[in-house]
């Protein structure tokens, strides 16, 4: 079952069925839809700056992922399950096909949507997500399993929120997200994410998308972006110069100029360079 809580400000406190799937809602209700899916760690309340954004023009829903915000009541399964979850909100709330923008674990879950669901993806933004696993990918996972544990202690959360790059302002509510998150849906996704692997070499994928990442990220994701979008019709990648892994908290506005391109064939965002 998925709850849809429309146009509420996402707190702790809304109430939840024990088997619901938290739902943010906005936008015009008849209008194409723009899903959102956020990584790691995080909940909805990332893209809330993009919805108040694009709103006015769609459709937008942005859940909150198994483990995660107010769907942490819900353990993390697998990739696979996750997806169809995602399928199954697409189809009870959209107008056709959708758009669909993610952000590291969110893009993972993109590759497989694009794989199981072509016919309700349009178009599609990937940021931070590579189809192979990176170099280090073991270590990566080694870490989290490491420490988890202390995944919510403020010195944890400093040291996160320094390594991605969090304005002042936004410490609190990034804080709060973090201790929502489930600590074992939190390792599970992480690992499987920084598992997954796309053959991209003989990939079928049809919805146009574009590919984004930091400069600064793994070699393996900028060569598997640079491939995907060539093999995809009508598909584009590009970087952000100089900075790293969710490179849009520090620029949020160059990020919603993107989906801006990409969904509504606005002006390209000047800061991001192609490869």
């Amino acid at each position: 079952m998925i709850s849809i809580f429309t146009g509420q400000t996402l707190t702790a406190q809304n109430p939840i069925d024990a088997k619901e799937l938290f739902v943010y809602e906005s936008g015009t209700q008849n209008a194409k839809t723009i899903v959102f899916l956020h990584g790691s760690g995080s909940c909805s309340n990332m893209w809330l700056k993009h919805i108040a954004a694009l709103d006015s023009s769609f459709h937008c829903i942005a859940p909150d992922l198994p483990g995660h915000g107010r769907s942490n009541h819900i353990e993390w399964s697998d990739m696979d399950k996750v997806a169809d979850e995602i399928a199954e909100l697409i189809k009870a709330k959209s107008n056709g096909k959708v758009h669909v923008v993610g952000l590291s674990l969110g893009g993972s879950l993109i590759y497989k949507l694009l794989e199981k669901y072509p016919d309700l993806i349009d178009k599609a933004i990937i940021d931070g997500a590579s189809a192979v696993p990176i170099k280090g990918a073991s270590f990566v996972i080694f870490g989290v399993n490491i420490t988890s544990p202390f995944l919510k202690t403020n010195m944890m959360i400093k040291i996160m929120a320094n390594s991605l790059g969090i304005p002042d302002e936004e410490f609190e509510s990034f804080k709060g997200d973090i201790r929502m998150v489930s600590r074992k849906s939190f390792r599970k996704a992480m690992s499987q994410a920084n598992r997954q692997k796309i053959d991209v070499e003989n990939c079928t994928f049809s919805s146009p998308t574009f590919f984004v990442s930091g400069e600064s990220e793994s070699e393996n994701m900028h060569n598997s972006h640079q491939i995907l979008s060539k093999k995809i019709p009508n598909s584009e990648c590009a970087y952000y110069p100089a900075k790293g892994h969710a490179w849009m908290v520090s620029d949020v506005q160059t990020h919603i100029q993107l989906l801006k391109y990409w969904f509504l064939n606005d002006s390209f965002p000047t800061k991001l360079k192609s490869f």
